[in-house]
C-alpha cells in the first residue's frame, strides 16, 4: 500500500467549487494528473489551464485525444488514461465515490491505491465515500465544503409550466427528443445533452443554453456529473433508468447528484417532478435538500497487476480478491468478458504462445464498445484488429484502416446517422490514439478527430435546427435587456430581426417558408404585435367600398376547394350553400385575430356584396314577378331562375304552343326568352353574369373536381372542351353540350332557327352562314344540327347535306312521291329529282343534289 500521508479529500455536494479548488491547487506545483469521470471534463478543464499556463506546457490524454507537447507538465486526462510512468507532484482524481460503479468501480479504486502525487494527492468526490476512505487511509486529511447555495424542493408542475433556466431529465433519448420538440413549440427550444454525444456536440449545446439562445435544456443523467450551468430548476419526469442490464429505481444520491445542478454559486436552486414521474417520498426529498445520504459501505475492486506470461496467469490474476472486506471483487468487466471470448477462437488461440501476443490481445479487448453494440458483431470486430495486428508485425494497414473511415467522412444523414456514425469514429479515434498500432498515428488522430469534430459541429447543427426556434433568442434577448421586442411590420410584411418571418394574408398570419421554425413561443409574440394592427385592417375593411371584394380569377379556381371572396388579393371570406342556388351564404374566415363580434361584421358586410351582386348582374333573379303573372309564367320563371336562367323547354311545350300574347310579354319583361329549344336569358349570357352562375352553380351542388371551371375564353360563344362535369352546370352558364362542344343557347337558338328556314325548301347543304354566327367547323356544325333533330348524309365533296328522316315532314318538302331511298341507284334518283326540279328552285339543295347524281 502507498503512503498515505499527504492524501486530501475535499468532499461535499454538488455547487462546492471542490473542482475549481483542485484546479488552483494543482498548477500551484510544479506538475500535476488531474483525473476526470469524462473526457467532457478532462477537455473543459484542459482548456481552462491552456488560457491561464500556456498550450507548451499543458497535456490532454483521453482514450480519444492524446495532445502532450515535450514540456507538457500538467496532465488533464480520464481516470483511464492516467498515465502510469511520469511523476508529478500533484495528483487529482475526481468524483472518488464513483469507485462504486458497477462497470467502472474497480478503476477509479486502483487509482485511489495506487496513484500518489510526490507532495500531494488530492481525491474529489461526496461525503458519502468519507468512511471507506478513513477505512482505506487512516492519516487521510478531510476538507469538508457546503453548497454555496440552497437547494429546495417544488412541488409537480407539467412542463408547460416550468419557468426559464430549467433542465428537464429524461432516462430515454426518444423521450429527450420528445420534451425538446415540445418545448421547441411551446418555449422556443430547447439545448439537449446526452451521454451518447461528443464532447465537442455537447458544448455546442451547452452553449446555446449558456448564452440564453434558448430557456430549457433537455438531458439524461449526463447532465449530472461536472457540468456548471446557470439551471435555476431540476425537473425529472421519471425516476427509473436502465442502467445496461435492467429498468432500475434511482438511488437517493443519484437523484441528489443531478438535482445538486440547480443553483450555481450562491444562487439558490429547486428541484421536483412532472406528474407522469410519480411520487417522490418526504424522506428522499429530505435527504436531496440536506445532502444527507447512506454512506457508501463496499467499492468494486480488481487486481491491476496482471501476469501476462500465460492465458491462465492472466485468468488467476483477474481471479484474485482483495485483502479488504470494503472492496467488491470485481467480475465480468467488458474487457475480461470480451478476453474470456476471444481466448477460446481457434484462429485467435494459436496466437496466444507468448506474453507479448497475450498483452497485445487484452489491450484489443480493453477497445470501448462506443456503439454499444454487445454482440458477436463487436467481438468479432475485436478479433479482426487482433488478427491484423499479429499478421502485420502489430500494425494495422493503413489502407485497410482508410477503407473504415472513408465512408464515415460523408457528414449527411439525420439526428440517428449521424450519432452512430460519431460512435464509430470514436472507436477509430481510440485506435489511432494507440501510438504503437499505426505507422503514422499522428496523421491518423488528426484525421478520425477532424471527422468526429465535423460530425459533432453537423450533429450539433441537426439537433439546433430540430429543436430550437432561432427566431425565440430575439424575445429572448429583448426580455433580458428589459425592453419589449418589437416586430416590423411594412405593409402586409413581417420582419423578425431582420428576416421575412411572414405576411399579414387578410385578417391571418401567413408564416413564410423560411429558414428557421415557427414555434408558438415566437408566434405569441409576433401575433401580439400584429393584432392591433389587424384590428384597424378590419375597420377599413368594414368601410370599403363593395367593388373591392372579388372572387379572385375564376378562370383559375380549384374545384376542389371552397369557393374564396376576396378584399383585393387577400382571402377574407367562404361562399357556403344557401336555402336555394341564388341565395349563397358568405362568412368571415375563421382567424384568431378576429373576435366573434367583428367576424358577424364582417360576414355581415360580405353577405350584403354578394346579394347586390347577384340582384345586380342576375337581374330579374330575386325580383317577385308581380300578382298580374300567370301561374304558367310564374312556373316557367321560377324553373328558369332556379337554374340560372337557362331551361329546357320539353316539359312546357304545350304551354308554349297555345301561349297568349299577354304571357308572351310577362314572360319577356322578366328578361327571358323562348327559343325552340330553351328557354333563356340574355342578360346572364354576359361574361360576369356567367361567371357568377358558374360560382353559384358550384356552390349550391357542392361540386368538388380536379378541375378548373370550363368557360369560353375572350368572348367565344362555343369552345372544346374535356370535362365530364354534370350536364346541368352547361345550362347554369347558358351553353349546351353538344360531345365535348360547349355552345351558348341564345347562338344554338340562332343556328336552329336558319336550319328550320333551309329545311323549309328540302335538304341543305352546310354553308358559311350557319358555321360563322357559332365560329365553328363543319364537323361541329354537324354535332349542332344533329342535336336539332337532323340527319346528316357525306357527300363526295366532302359537303355535309342535311335533312329530316321524318317521312311525313320530308314527303311534303318533295313531290307526293315515296320518300327518297338514299341506296338505290344514281339513275333513279336523278329522275326523281328531274321531275322535282321543274317545280323547285334551280338553286336549291334539291337542284344541287340532282346534279351531283347526275355527274355520276
Amino acid at each position: 500500500m502507498v503512503d498515505d500521508s499527504n492524501i486530501l479529500a475535499i468532499l461535499g455536494p454538488t455547487n462546492t467549487g471542490k473542482t475549481y479548488l483542485a484546479f488552483d491547487r494543482l498548477i500551484s506545483y510544479k506538475s500535476g494528473i488531474f483525473g476526470f469521470p469524462l473526457r467532457l471534463l478532462a477537455r473543459e478543464n484542459y482548456d481552462k489551464a491552456v488560457r491561464k499556463i500556456g498550450i507548451n506546457f499543458v497535456a490532454l490524454l483521453t482514450g480519444e485525444e492524446k495532445i502532450v507537447p515535450k514540456e507538457a507538465k500538467y496532465f488533464f486526462c480520464t481516470v483511464e488514461s492516467m498515465p502510469t510512468n511520469i511523476e508529478a507532484e500533484c495528483i487529482v482524481i475526481d468524483e472518488v465515490q464513483l469507485s462504486t460503479d458497477y462497470e467502472r468501480g474497480h478503476i477509479f479504486t486502483d487509482r485511489m491505491l495506487n496513484y500518489r502525487g510526490l507532495y500531494e494527492t488530492i481525491f474529489l468526490g461526496s461525503t458519502t465515500i468519507k468512511d471507506v476512505l478513513v477505512n482505506l487511509f487512516p492519516n487521510i486529511k478531510i476538507d469538508y465544503r457546503n453548497r454555496f447555495s440552497k437547494l429546495s424542493f417544488l412541488p409537480k408542475k407539467n412542463i408547460s409550466k416550468l419557468q426559464p433556466r430549467s433542465a428537464i431529465i429524461a432516462f430515454n433519448v426518444n423521450k429527450v427528443y420528445e420534451i425538446a420538440e415540445f418545448l421547441r413549440s411551446q418555449k422556443g427550444g430547447a439545448a439537449v445533452v446526452l451521454g451518447s454525444l461528443s464532447p465537442r456536440t455537447r458544448n455546442a449545446q451547452v452553449e446555446i443554453y449558456e448564452d440564453k439562445k434558448v430557456d430549457y435544456l433537455v438531458a439524461t443523467d449526463a447532465i449530472g456529473m461536472g457540468l456548471n450551468l446557470n439551471i435555476n430548476h431540476v425537473a425529472f419526469t421519471s425516476f427509473q433508468k436502465f442502467d445496461g442490464k435492467y429498468n432500475r429505481n434511482l438511488f437517493p444520491i443519484e437523484i441528489g447528484q443531478i438535482a445538486g445542478r440547480a443553483g450555481r454559486y450562491k444562487n439558490d436552486g429547486t428541484f421536483g417532478h412532472s406528474k407522469e414521474a410519480g411520487i417522490l417520498d418526504p424522506k428522499t426529498i429530505y435527504a436531496i435538500e440536506n445532502h444527507e445520504f447512506d454512506k457508501v459501505q463496499k467499492i468494486y475492486w480488481r487486481n491491476s497487476n496482471i501476469d501476462f506470461s500465460s492465458i491462465n496467469s492472466v485468468l488467476n490474476s483477474l481471479k484474485q480478491y482483495p485483502v479488504k472486506n470494503l472492496f467488491i471483487h470485481k467480475k465480468n468487466a467488458e474487457d475480461e468478458i470480451n478476453f474470456r471470448s476471444l481466448i477460446e477462437d481457434e484462429s485467435i488461440k494459436k496466437n496466444l504462445n507468448s506474453s507479448t501476443n497475450i498483452s497485445l490481445l487484452w489491450d484489443v479487448c480493453r477497445i470501448p464498445d462506443f456503439q454499444k453494440i454487445f454482440n458477436d458483431t463487436y467481438l468479432n470486430f475485436l478479433k479482426d484488429i487482433f488478427l491484423l495486428l499479429i499478421n502485420n508485425e502489430n500494425k494495422i494497414p493503413e489502407d485497410w484502416f482508410s477503407k473504415k473511415i472513408i465512408k464515415l467522412g460523408k457528414y449527411q444523414g439525420g439526428i440517428e446517422e449521424l450519432s452512430g456514425k460519431i460512435s464509430q469514429i470514436r472507436t477509430w479515434t481510440y485506435i489511432s490514439n494507440h501510438g504503437k498500432w499505426l505507422n503514422n498515428s499522428n496523421y491518423w488522430q488528426e484525421k478520425t478527430l477532424h471527422i468526429e469534430n465535423a460530425l459533432s459541429d453537423q450533429l450539433h447543427t441537426s439537433l439546433t435546427n430540430r429543436f430550437v426556434d432561432v427566431s425565440a433568442s430575439y424575445f429572448l434577448e429583448a426580455g433580458m435587456k428589459g425592453v419589449e421586442p418589437k416586430v416590423e411590420i411594412n405593409e402586409k410584411l413581417v420582419m423578425l430581426n431582420g428576416q421575412k418571418y411572414g405576411i399579414v394574408n387578410g385578417f391571418d398570419l401567413k408564416l413564410d417558408n423560411i429558414d428557421f421554425s415557427h414555434s408558438l413561443f415566437s408566434l405569441s409574440h409576433v401575433k401580439k404585435s400584429i393584432r392591433n394592427m389587424i384590428e384597424d385592417k378590419i375597420d377599413n375593411f368594414l368601410n370599403a367600398p363593395h367593388d373591392s371584394i372579388n372572387f379572385g380569377n375564376i378562370q383559375k379556381i380549384d374545384l376542389d376547394k371552397d369557393i374564396k371572396i376576396y378584399w383585393g388579393e387577400e382571402q377574407i371570406g367562404i361562399l357556403y350553400k344557401g336555402s336555394n342556388v341564388y341565395s349563397p351564404r358568405a362568412e368571415s374566415i375563421n382567424a384568431e385575430f378576429i373576435n366573434s363580434e367583428k367576424k358577424l361584421l364582417i360576414s355581415a358586410k360580405l353577405q350584403d356584396w354578394i346579394d347586390k351582386k347577384i340582384g345586380e348582374e342576375l337581374k330579374p333573379i330575386k325580383d317577385n314577378p308581380g300578382e298580374e303573372v300567370s301561374s304558367q309564367v310564374r312556373a316557367i320563371s321560377f324553373n328558369t331562375f332556379s337554374q340560372l336562367g337557362t331551361l329546357l323547354i320539353d316539359k312546357h311545350r304545350s304551354f308554349v304552343k297555345n301561349i297568349s300574347d299577354i304571357e308572351k310579354s310577362q314572360i319577356s319583361k322578366l328578361g327571358i326568352r323562348i327559343g325552340a329549344k330553351y328557354f333563356f336569358t340574355p342578360n346572364f349570357l354576359k361574361k360576369s353574369a356567367m361567371e357568377l352562375c358558374a360560382i353559384l352553380w358550384k356552390v349550391y351542388n357542392e361540386y368538388s373536381a380536379s378541375s378548373t371551371f370550363p368557360l369560353p375564353k375572350d368572348g367565344r360563344v362555343s369552345f372544346e372542351h374535356d370535362n365530364k362535369i354534370p350536364e346541368s352546370y352547361w345550362l347554369s352558364i347558358g351553353y349546351c353540350n353538344l360531345e365535348n362542344f360547349a355552345l351558348r343557347v341564345d347562338i344554338f337558338e340562332k343556328i336552329f332557327y336558319l336550319a328550320r328556314q333551309k329545311i323549309k325548301l328540302g335538304p341543305f347543304i352546310e354553308s358559311a352562314d350557319m358555321m360563322n354566327p357559332v365560329g365553328c367547323n363543319s364537323d361541329q356544325l354537324k354535332k349542332i344540327l344533329i342535336y336539332c333533330g337532323y340527319e346528316c348524309l357525306q357527300l363526295e365533296n366532302d359537303k355535309k347535306l342535311f335533312y329530316y328522316t321524318d317521312k311525313k315532314k320530308v314527303q311534303r318538302k318533295f313531290t307526293k312521291k315515296k320518300t327518297i331511298n338514299i341506296r338505290t341507284n344514281s339513275k333513279k334518283i336523278s329522275k326523281k329529282f328531274e321531275r322535282t326540279q321543274k317545280k323547285s328552285d334551280p338553286n336549291s339543295p334539291f337542284a344541287v343534289l340532282g346534279n351531283y347524281f347526275n355527274t355520276k
